[in-house]
């Protein structure tokens, strides 16, 4: 067996990995280049003699499955969105995948980000720097205290829309501050909010008009397409504040760039754009109320660890016979046509 990996991949999970197979390791991070043309990557999977390929980015399409020998595919994703799964399924050749990998990095970028909403952390800095923050005397010191003094967490309600793996760890974060907790997410049961200490809302009316901080953590599909508009911003109290690490496109932009630019909003914190990656002359990048980052919510070196480790621990457990926790298509797990290690 050999495995060819162009995911980042932590260096005790590749010599573990080493105990099971032959590995050749090609970062795409060190590589500055991800596979994107399928005949190339094909020809490179050949040329490794691979049949285990483990990915972060790369695309592992149907031309790519067609033309190499692979027995199994890990894809160090939440959502293997690049990986060809009905072709993979119809050869046989597991796929899986790192669902949660970077769910803490996530909640606690939010949270950071909270935490500098709330006290006004990026305008005191960029002021001192800049020299426009400057004291003089009492009045100026009096004066900075009134306007930078900001509020606590605890003294915050913060709802969250969206109660999976991300927003249960956001819960449990500003929890921890004494916030006050809603959430929204009618698929979740009862026990999950109950554990958390969150108060259920059965609709978004319910939660909006509470909220000092609405935080989104749900995944972007047909019902959460501009799931928030004018009419759900316009529901918000006037000083809200309203975070995005999820997708840009749960968000009506115009109506969110009126609401901040009015006052109605008092900040923002954005990691995701609609065209990305963003540049520094997007709109809502040139807005002092807002605090920008060019999606690296889960850009943690901890991230990296996490899913090399659920990858090995997963082709542990295929060698050892059982099936993998993380199966992408678990439909090919009893499939007479699996391939299988040896």
């Amino acid at each position: 067996m050999k495995a060819l990996i162009t995911a980042s991949f932590a260096p005790s999970e590749l010599e573990r990995l080493r105990r099971w197979m032959a590995v050749e390791y090609e970062d795409w991070r060190r590589r500055r280049e991800l596979y994107f043309d399928g005949q190339q990557f094909a020809d490179r999977i050949r040329r490794a003699g691979a049949d285990v390929l483990i990915v972060e980015a790369d695309l592992v399409h149907d031309d790519v499955l067609d033309q190499t020998d692979l027995k199994l595919i890990g894809c160090c994703r939440g959502d293997p969105i690049n990986i060809g799964i009905a072709k993979a399924t119809s050869l046989g050749i597991p796929v899986l995948y790192t669902p949660a990998r970077n769910a803490q990095a996530v909640a606690e970028l939010t949270v950071a980000y909270m935490l500098a909403l709330a006290r006004n952390v990026f305008p005191i800095n960029e002021g001192l720097k800049n020299g426009t923050l400057r004291f003089e005397g009492a009045h100026d010191y009096l004066e900075a205290y009134e306007r930078y003094g900001g509020f606590e967490l605890g003294s915050s309600t913060v709802g969250i829309v969206g109660l999976g793996a991300i927003g249960q760890r956001v819960a449990h974060l500003v929890r921890a501050f004494g916030a006050r907790v809603l959430a929204f997410d009618p698929h979740v049961p009862d026990a999950v909010f109950e554990q958390l200490s969150a108060k259920r809302c059965s609709a978004l009316e319910e939660l909006l008009p509470e909220v000092t901080f609405l935080t989104l953590h749900c995944p972007l599909n047909s019902s959460t397409f501009g799931l928030i508009g004018k009419r759900e911003l316009a529901l918000l109290p006037r000083g809200a504040f309203l975070l995005n690490l999820a997708r840009a496109q749960i968000v009506d932009d115009d109506a969110l760039y009126e609401a901040l630019v009015s006052g109605h909003l008092a900040g923002a914190a954005l990691d995701v754009f609609t065209q990305e990656p963003v540049q520094p002359d997007n709109r809502f990048v040139r807005l002092p109320q807002v605090l920008a980052s060019p999606h690296l919510g889960g850009a943690t070196r901890d991230v990296v660890r996490h899913q090399s480790t659920m990858i090995v621990d997963d082709i542990e457990r295929l060698l050892g016979g059982k099936r993998p926790r993380f199966l992408a298509n678990p439909e090919v797990w009893e499939s007479p046509r699996r391939k299988r290690l040896c």
